[in-house]
């Protein structure tokens, strides 16, 4: 299979929906298909970087916003550390700082961009995997226009649902009309298994976002016997593995969900859920 190197972003402007241990977690199954892989965390309340056992780095001296910085000798390389089998940007403490940079800034919304992902994007790393911010702004904008790409992770529930139609109309739609910005696949993430996930699984897959759903996310899961049921499901080993410091696989190698997670590492190399 020829794959193409790509970034992504996970994202949803609303919190709780487990994107920070999805991104980790893609991270680490791309990473294991003999990709090389970079993390980056633009998340101000640096969950990733906490997940991937990197706590101490969140304060450090150098940082990501030095990276930013006109005229800074801090190079890229300086702030990266390596984790299990990826590569990590970590979030730091003063991030509200770079997202007041950005909005002040003419063009500051490309800073992600020029400055961390296209300087290794296709010669460092095949893929790199964006920790987005929770929330409308600046620094969320700047992670969607630097990867182009969006995977959106949803709890089934309204507020989730209703988190993301505002996502795709004030955030997605505007940053369309000025570059492609695709939606990679949409995540059912987090269940538990009741007739209200059932209900908005339904309604998603006969909606205009139907499309964007993975296999292992389909209704069809439901009526299988051999099926845990579909999405990603509810396990306790993510909130152990993320305590722990460390991704699913290396907590659980036996997870039921890492099969999951592989596809959807599956669709980030093919560039969308028909592809993969």
């Amino acid at each position: 299979m020829t794959t193409t190197p790509r970034a992504v972003s996970v994202a949803l402007q609303k919190g709780g929906v487990g994107k920070t241990t999805l991104a980790i977690n893609l991270a680490e199954r791309l990473a294991n298909r003999s990709n090389d892989v970079l993390l980056v965390d633009l998340d101000q309340q640096g969950n990733a970087t906490e997940g991937v056992g990197l706590s101490d780095a969140y304060t450090a001296s150098q940082h990501i916003g030095d990276v930013l910085e006109d005229g800074t000798e801090t190079a890229l390389e300086d702030v990266i550390y390596s984790v299990d089998s990826f590569d990590v940007l970590p979030a730091h403490e003063d991030l509200d700082s770079v997202e007041n940079s950005i909005r002040s800034a003419t063009f500051g919304e490309l800073w992600i961009r020029n400055e961390i992902i296209d300087p290794v994007l296709g010669d460092e790393y095949d893929y790199v995997v964006v920790d987005s911010p929770p929330n409308l702004g600046p620094l969320a904008d700047a992670s969607l226009i630097s990867t182009q790409n969006v995977i959106v992770p949803l709890r089934m529930s309204e507020p989730s649902v209703s988190g993301f139609e505002r996502m795709y109309t004030q955030q997605i739609g505007p940053i369309r009309k000025e570059i492609d910005l695709d939606i990679l696949a949409i995540v059912p993430n987090s269940l538990a298994g009741d007739n209200e996930e059932k209900r908005i699984i339904g309604d998603l897959e006969g909606s205009q976002f139907g499309e964007f759903l993975p296999q292992f996310a389909r209704s069809a899961h439901f009526d299988d016997p051999d099926s845990p049921g579909p999405g990603i499901r509810e396990r306790i080993a993510f909130r152990r593995a993320w305590r722990e410091g460390v991704p699913l696989a290396a907590h659980d190698p036996e997870s039921d969900m890492l099969d999951r997670l592989d596809e959807l590492a599956a669709v980030v190399e093919c560039g969308g859920v028909d592809d993969a």
